[in-house]
């Protein structure tokens, strides 16, 4: 596994799906484990590459996961989802809990998603009531 073929996945995916660091560290590990089944120095060293690919695209501003929170968590509470369910979803893609505390906040500041307003959307979205 190279560092360009891991490059180019890591854009692919990236153009495609909003995600945030460790939800990327997954998806790229993925790769390299299925191209190391046979071979234990090659997953070494792409894990490696994995690593070093993360950080740099921390450092150019390409992964944020403070942000990405806040955009899921916003997007969630647009479809019905309760905080409980907000913080499991984005627990789930690897965010830290101090980004998901934040993102919640934002929530609440800006007076979107209440938990009222998640309820009457699941109820629209599931057609239950009159």
């Amino acid at each position: 596994m190279t560092n360009a073929v891991l490059e180019r996945a890591a854009a692919t995916y990236l153009e495609r799906y909003p995600s945030s660091a460790e939800n990327l560290r997954r998806v790229l590990m993925r790769r390299v484990a299925k191209a190391g089944r046979d071979d234990a120095d090659r997953a070494a060293e792409g894990t490696a590459l994995v690593e070093a690919l993360i950080a740099r695209y921390l450092a150019a501003g390409l992964l944020d996961d403070g942000h990405y929170a806040e955009h899921r968590a916003a997007g969630l509470a647009r479809g019905g989802a309760s905080r409980y369910r907000i913080r499991g979803k984005l627990m789930q893609k690897g965010v830290a809990r101090d980004a998901i505390e934040r993102a919640i906040v934002t929530l609440d500041e800006r007076g979107e998603g209440s938990e009222r307003e998640a309820a009457a959307a699941l109820i629209r979205k599931k057609r239950l009531g009159p």
